[in-house]
């Protein structure tokens, strides 16, 4: 087990005017697990952010891990020392 720190920009930010959250996790947790730690850590993201009564993401909102991106319906494994953040990625023209 280790503590993982996940950033917050953007609207998580908004919602919980933090701008880190502290969860710990296991060692290769993956996208459910670091949702499910989230989500009970912080509940005012619930419905907004993560979806309700489920360990997933909304559909605008992804994690940056390392400098890559991971949104609902993908997966990763995290280990001591990723850095990740949630956010929605912005694009313009």
């Amino acid at each position: 087990m280790f503590k993982c720190i996940i950033y917050m920009y953007g609207l998580p930010y908004e919602i919980t005017t933090l701008r880190e959250v502290e969860v710990e996790l296991n060692d290769g947790a993956g996208m459910v697990e670091v949702v499910a730690a989230l989500r009970e850590k912080v509940p005012a993201l619930e419905g907004l952010v993560i979806r309700t009564g489920q360990d997933r993401l909304e559909e605008n909102y992804k994690f940056n891990i390392n400098g890559n991106f991971y949104y609902a319906g993908m997966d990763f494994q995290l280990h001591p020392g990723d850095r990740i953040a949630l956010l929605v990625p912005v694009t313009g023209g």
